[in-house]
């Protein structure tokens, strides 16, 4: 799947100014539908239930304090603002991951430089409707918002670095901040990207240092002179871009100074608790566990991501050094998340990212350089013309190469539609017909839809939110997402075991518990309904609570 070109994209042909715009504006309008669609239909995970809980809690008391085991403030502090705006539901709660989704797909447009237009269509329209970017960009996690902030910080460095001496490089180095600090405030994988792009810049910065001592033959020591006065002038804007980050990450995680932390506090918990989790494993899973995901759901972006980065590596062109990088990104977000200890499946978007960028690269830039009929035709006329016997035997070559070429081309396109097929299908599956299914690999731990009959069959009991007693029972606590669907029930009550009670309204207790040896059998209905795969429950209930049905 190699092109036999330089990639450059100043030298491809592009599409028309006005065909870029309209194609432009039809994939990140498709890539809104799609996340927006049914948006509430889904019930709540149990992790989507105790982020909606702690919103509420910030809401109602505007205190927060910091757990690393369910991440950083930004998501709680942005849907509250979301919540009180437009109120609260479960569709709601998933619009903020439906904006960074969205946005992720729209920053690829600032990166037509290197992509070139076609590269960014191609980009684009891939993770517009990657199953998994769908899926959790219509999830109340944190993951979408971790996408959306790598990618704005590669740009912003990128475009930094590319100004380096203009005064256009100052917005980039506030975008590259402001993100990263949104990103530390969101998650703690935050962490990971600045470690794996600060291990890059920290490399490459000594092959440059490296080259440059070689080249110009200096001893060491005026090297070193040389190079740190280069970058004396740009400390002052890096402090103040420092000072900045620090203010956005202590702004959230004090939920607006208005609770002590501190920067090292805040570090330390995290780190000590997710490398306590990586220790014991305990959502362990094999080396290899995410890439069964990105088979079933995402081949096109697998395929062609990997035929991106042999193909750009091989190739020398203007922008070898952003595909180099792109390359390290793809390959190391791999690397790093299958050795971590904590496996589950919506940390495989920050996979695809940067493997459906290079897809995309890879696919504009097979489809530039396809000729063209009117490149085809002046071909065949210049070997019309040709009387010379080297000339013929150069025009006897080229329709076998011309042959072989096209054979190659129809190949790649035949796979790359029958992959985009698949994966639309996928995508659709598993967003809209399979997205509480237990066997989806996408779907880990998904609360079932038996909650929402639950939730009807108590709604209609003739006792409403202000008076109805339910208890809930579980030893273990796992009981989630029923305190966010019981949220109005003002009477609701969590137990560990069943209270002493002589008489409930409504009680909840896992499936083996023998109720009717504690309550009238004559006096009490119950209905058994799965909580998420292996919690099974039963709701026993007063039946005079049916009278006025």
């Amino acid at each position: 799947m190699q092109q036999g070109q330089d990639y450059n994209t100043e030298n491809s042909p592009e599409i028309s100014e006005k065909k870029y715009r309209i194609l432009g504006f039809l994939i990140i309008l498709f890539a809104l539908l799609i996340r927006l669609f049914d948006l509430g239909d889904r019930v709540f995970h149990h992790d989507e239930s105790v982020h909606a809980s702690f919103t509420l809690k910030l809401l109602e008391t505007e205190q927060y304090r910091y757990d690393p085991a369910y991440h950083g403030p930004f998501l709680f502090h942005s849907t509250a603002v979301v919540f009180h705006s437009l109120g609260i539901n479960d569709t709601t709660a998933r619009l903020i991951p439906v904006f960074f989704g969205v946005a992720a797909t729209l920053l690829l447009f600032l990166l037509k430089k290197e992509l070139g237009e076609r590269g960014v269509l191609w980009s684009a329209f891939l993770l517009s409707f990657s199953p998994s970017m769908v899926y959790f960009s219509r999830f109340f996690r944190n993951d979408p918002i971790i996408v959306f902030c790598t990618l704005a910080t590669v740009i912003g460095g990128i475009r930094y670095l590319e100004n380096l001496h203009s005064p256009k490089r100052y917005p980039y180095l506030i975008l590259a901040a402001t993100s990263l600090a949104i990103a530390v405030s969101s998650k703690e994988n935050a962490y990971l990207i600045i470690f794996m792009f600060g291990a890059y810049a920290g490399i490459y910065s000594l092959y440059r240092f490296y080259s440059y001592w070689k080249k110009e033959k200096l001893s060491l020591k005026r090297t070193l002179v040389l190079k740190i006065s280069s970058i004396f002038p740009f400390v002052p804007e890096v402090l103040i871009s420092g000072t900045l980050f620090i203010f956005i990450v202590m702004l959230f995680y004090t939920s607006l100074f208005r609770t002590p932390e501190t920067l090292f506090s805040i570090v330390e918990r995290a780190f000590s608790h997710w490398m306590e989790m990586h220790r014991i494993e305990r959502i362990g899973g094999p080396f290899y566990f995410y890439i069964p995901i990105l088979l079933v759901y995402e081949s096109p972006i697998l395929i062609f991501g990997t035929a991106g980065i042999v193909h750009f590596l091989k190739k020398k062109g203007e922008n070898t050094s952003f595909f180099m990088f792109l390359s390290y990104w793809a390959v190391t977000s791999l690397l790093l998340y299958s050795y971590l200890q904590e496996k589950v499946p919506w940390l495989v978007v920050h996979i695809v990212l940067p493997v459906g960028i290079l897809a995309g690269a890879y696919l504009g830039d097979f489809f530039s350089g396809t000729p063209s009929r009117r490149q085809k035709n002046l071909l065949e006329t210049e070997n019309m013309n040709s009387g010379t016997e080297n000339m013929n035997f150069e025009t006897d070559k080229k329709p076998a190469f011309g042959t072989k070429r096209s054979r190659a081309h129809t190949f790649v396109v035949g796979i790359l539609a029958l992959t985009l097929i698949i994966s639309l299908i996928q995508c659709i599956s598993v967003n809209f017909y399979r997205s509480m299914e237990p066997d989806e690999l996408m779907t880990y731990s998904q609360a079932s839809s038996d909650i929402q009959q639950v939730m009807k069959k108590i709604e209609v009991f003739n006792q409403g939110p202000e008076t109805l007693r339910i208890s809930v029972v579980d030893p273990d606590n796992l009981y989630w997402p029923l305190p966010w669907y019981l949220r109005d029930y003002e009477k609701t009550a969590y137990y560990t075991k069943p209270p002493a009670k002589a008489k409930y309204d409504a009680i909840i207790v896992p499936a083996e518990y023998q109720m009717y040896k504690e309550i009238q059998e004559e006096g009490y209905a119950s209905y058994n309904f799965t909580l998420r795969p292996g919690k099974e429950f039963t709701l026993y209930y007063n039946k005079e609570l049916e009278n006025s049905i």
